[in-house]
């Protein structure tokens, strides 16, 4: 056997022990509770910002705390202009649908009008909208007309709701970048500390607080983004005219 063959058999041989171990391994993570919750403390103790990481590198923890911080403040930023966005877009098609409704309602009473004289003095067709229309067409008319105008109160209602979730963002926004900022004046402030003492007791605990504080605001700025679905909002089934709702119609006006 040559020197590479030996080498190659040895790759062999070690790649196929470390497979063992990691299967073993990962087996024994699963069946051994004990094991698990040791695996788990080592992990967490190697990639997270625990008590005993603050305190071994507080300098560098402080910085952590900056940038995201500081990440988060450019996010909530971002979400305060789309909020301001898409209220101007819900605010237009507020006014759109306040508008529909109110023509629609006046040319259903107009329309209605037409009909019921139509019908006492036994002539027809009736001028409407520049349009000639039999009796049928009158009916089918204030049906469709009606409809919508039910489709339009139901999207001012969307509407309504969509403005105020937005304000609610918008107030969240606001606390949420207050807090940052104020967590940007407290890593100064503890910096100032770390330089002039060690880390005592006290200053510890104040920067072990920080963590759950620097967590809510990278949460607030995640969750509040602005977004309201205008394609939610806006969603209505298509509805067929039905002549046998006219009659309804007509009586709900006398």
């Amino acid at each position: 056997m040559n020197v590479h063959s030996r080498k190659g058999s040895a790759a062999t041989i070690a790649v196929g022990v470390l497979a063992v171990v990691l299967v073993g391994g990962a087996i024994w993570y699963y069946v051994s509770d004990p094991f698990k919750t040791k695996v788990d403390a080592g992990w967490k103790q190697g990639t997270k910002w625990t008590p005993e990481n603050i305190a071994a590198d507080p300098k560098n923890y402080l910085n952590y705390v900056e940038a995201e911080t500081e990440k988060a403040i450019l996010s909530l930023n971002a979400s305060k202009i789309a909020v301001a966005l898409n209220r101007g877009k819900l605010s237009q098609m507020r006014n759109d649908a306040q508008s529909q409704v109110s023509t629609g309602t006046k040319a259903v009473s107009e329309l209605l009008e037409k009909y019921k004289s139509a019908e006492a003095s036994n002539v027809w067709p009736v001028s409407f909208n520049s349009q000639t229309m039999d009796k049928d067409k009158t009916k089918l008319t204030v049906v469709s007309l009606t409809k919508e105008v039910g489709r339009q109160k139901e999207l001012l209602t969307k509407l309504t709701a969509g403005l105020s979730n937005l304000d609610n963002q918008d107030g969240k926004i606001d606390q949420a970048t207050a807090d940052a900022n104020d967590q940007l004046a407290q890593v100064k402030a503890n910096r100032g500390l770390l330089e002039v003492n060690n880390l005592t007791t006290d200053l510890k605990d104040k920067l072990v607080s920080m963590n759950a504080a620097m967590t809510n605001v990278v949460g607030a700025a995640s969750q509040n983004t602005g977004v309201v679905s205008l394609s939610e909002l806006t969603a209505a089934s298509a509805a067929q005219v039905d002549s046998g709702e006219f009659d309804k119609i007509l009586a709900g006006s006398k």
